[in-house]
């Protein structure tokens, strides 16, 4: 388990620091808090999202490019009012290296609009990663075969299934194409299946927070959780998910 001491007020950290891939840091209502208490905890970076153009532009101007990065991008959710948005994720890009990747994009077919704008927005934007060789960061909800066959026409390379809420098929499916399948702070028997079923080569942790995790730091609680299904030692299972992120997002 990871422990911490302070001297001076600095951290001090003894084993493996984490990393949440999947936050709304601009959700907070202070931000800087959040990121000084992430690293007091034991976090060594944070990517907070958008899916908005509001929430976009906030998770670039809350970034810092050294412990917290940003991806941006428009969600199922806001396609029908953001779409112009993706004609300037790419300025974005070019001037700020604190943007890693486009997110979250996908679809929703249980809370977003007609399926053919969802459709059109997602595959704008995977394009648009594809020319920027950035990963994507996807949410599917409702829309799994609907994604699979979109990334799949789309030879997407680099990906991260945010929240992923598929069972034990669908996820060794997707771990085959060498994405990320994002694990969140929330415990199921059908989740339980899908970490036995999956190597932790494609595993990443994130608190999605706070929609649903109260804090980034609620990814040490799914490592652990991870570490005692895989036989692993904590240290050990959270290296090597730490790498696979920083793999992903060149960190």
């Amino acid at each position: 388990m990871l422990k911490q001491v302070t001297e001076n007020k600095e951290p001090i950290l003894i084993g493996n620091e984490l990393i949440d891939a999947h936050c709304h840091l601009d959700m907070f209502p202070d931000p800087e808090i959040i990121k000084k208490d992430s690293k007091f905890g034991g976090l060594s970076t944070i990517i907070t999202a958008g899916g908005s153009r509001a929430s976009s532009l906030a998770a670039i101007r809350i970034a810092d490019g050294e412990m917290v990065f940003a991806v941006i991008g428009i969600d199922p959710q806001s396609a029908a009012t953001d779409e112009d948005f993706i004609d300037d994720i790419t300025g974005f890009v070019k001037a700020n290296k604190k943007i890693i990747g486009i997110g979250e994009i996908g679809l929703d077919y249980k809370v977003g609009p007609e399926k053919a704008l969802q459709k059109r927005v997602f595959e704008r934007q995977i394009e648009l990663a594809k020319s920027l060789d950035m990963p994507i960061v996807v949410h599917s909800r409702g829309a799994i075969a609907d994604v699979i066959e979109i990334v799949k026409r789309h030879a997407v390379s680099k990906a991260m299934f945010h929240f992923f809420e598929g069972d034990e098929t669908v996820a060794k499916e997707l771990a085959g194409l060498g994405y990320l399948i994002s694990i969140p702070p929330t415990e199921s028997s059908r989740r339980k299946r899908v970490i036995n079923a999956l190597n932790i080569s494609n595993i990443s942790v994130e608190t999605d927070s706070p929609v649903v995790g109260k804090s980034p730091l609620d990814v040490i609680r799914t490592v652990e959780w991870i570490s005692e299904l895989k036989g692993l030692p904590f240290n050990e299972t959270s290296a090597r998910i730490t790498e696979n992120v920083k793999k992903l997002f060149s960190l």
